[in-house]
């Protein structure tokens, strides 16, 4: 859920439809003017832009088949319940600090199997990974969390050795899910990767996005939503295996 404060549905949209690549498949659902569906993400993701009054941000959603039962689940690891508003989800807080959601498991198709298109025909830029931002002393704590919700196993704790980042396990084609240890406030960022990154970072610039800062190897980015994310290189990984 990418959480906006600011400006209109249509502009928000319109901006991270363009940014990911990903079509407007409804442009107001519900008709209030609160939300709209971003549709063909990555191995079947669900992809909304909310209009809200808080801060922008992004925060993630969780399904289960009884929200209820979830809910006390997630308790039971740490999280604590803020509210169930309209007794259709639970809003919670990780041990984290970052807010997420306990929603009705959605009906929908189960995703086909990804086949890795030619190079040729691959978008200059996609969504790749689903950054938690941790304000913590030590992210192991958060590491095992974020596992026992998203049940996915650990990929790896410390893959440089700083205790600063660790990874989580997805599938070929789901965007990868990173945690990082961080000074300011818990929150969630998106990072797109694309083949030129600096050509990628000037298209979103004509999309309103702001270039903040090149940080080792990636640019950190505003979007016009108020959201940070990072523009990172592709890297040269193996096609999916199509099983």
């Amino acid at each position: 859920m990418i959480d906006c404060q600011a400006g209109s549905l249509p502009a928000a949209s319109a901006f991270w439809s363009k940014a990911l690549g990903l079509p407007v498949i409804d442009p107001d659902e519900g008709g209030a003017g609160r939300y709209a569906v971003l549709g063909k993400a990555p191995a079947g993701l669900h992809i909304e832009v909310q209009m809200v009054e808080h801060e922008s941000r992004l925060h993630l959603d969780i399904e289960a088949d009884d929200i209820d039962a979830g809910a006390a689940d997630l308790e039971a690891l740490g999280a604590r319940r803020i509210g169930k508003p309209h007794g259709r989800w639970w809003v919670m807080e990780a041990p984290s600090g970052h807010r997420f959601c306990v929603v009705r498991r959605r009906e929908r198709d189960l995703p086909s199997p990804i086949l890795a298109p030619p190079a040729a025909a691959r978008p200059p830029s996609a969504l790749s990974a689903l950054v938690l931002d941790c304000q913590v002393d030590d992210l192991a704590q958060a590491l095992d969390f974020w596992s026992a919700a998203l049940q996915r196993r650990i990929a790896s704790r410390d893959p440089d050795g700083d205790g600063r980042y660790a990874e989580l396990q997805t599938a070929d084609g789901e965007p990868f899910l990173l945690l990082q240890k961080v000074d300011h406030s818990s929150r969630v960022h998106l990072d797109i990767e694309a083949d030129d990154p600096d050509a990628e970072v000037s298209r979103l610039q004509l999309l309103g996005a702001q270039r903040l800062q090149l940080v080792k190897r990636w640019w950190l980015m505003q979007a016009p939503t108020g959201h940070r994310f990072c523009v990172v290189e592709r890297p040269n990984r193996p096609p999916p295996d199509p099983a």
